[in-house]
């Protein structure tokens, strides 16, 4: 009886998403409305509190079942931190594949600037979509994803 709970609970597709210090290639970073967002590239660690040029999939459960690519870079900041910007930044591309080796098209960059004060600019071609502020919180670890 304990071992079939056991398989149940592990079979649950609306799991939480994995929060990125602990992420592999294949894991579900977020699960939101309909919308999955999946690593399939890790993130190079940057500057201070940046993660540089992940690659995540981004699937939809509607109809069509469509999956795209975006190569990602989170800037973190610090709330209060002298110095440190008052928003958190969170810019990417889409990209066609994994192995393309095409540079960056301005036509497919956006960027998120979420700042402390609950604003949020945003810039280029990304409509505003229920998985961009999740990601930022997973990605910065803030919110359910907080690890301090």
């Amino acid at each position: 009886m304990i071992f079939l709970g056991s398989t149940i609970v592990g079979c649950n597709f609306s799991q939480k998403g994995v929060p990125i210090q602990r992420a592999k290639a294949g894991d579900l970073l977020i699960n939101i409305k309909g919308k999955k967002v999946e690593l399939v590239k890790a993130f190079t660690p940057g500057i201070a509190n940046g993660l540089h040029n992940g690659i995540i999939k981004v699937t939809s459960n509607e109809k069509d079942a469509s999956s795209k690519l975006y190569k990602v870079t989170a800037i973190c900041s610090i709330k209060g931190e002298p110095g440190w910007p008052k928003y958190d930044n969170l810019y990417g591309n889409l990209i066609n594949n994994l192995n393309s080796t095409d540079t960056v098209l301005i036509k497919n960059r956006w960027q998120f600037l979420f700042h402390f004060d609950g604003r949020v600019d945003k810039t280029g071609v990304l409509n505003s979509s229920i998985w961009v502020s999740p990601l930022k919180d997973n990605l910065c670890r803030k919110g359910d994803f907080e690890d301090t």
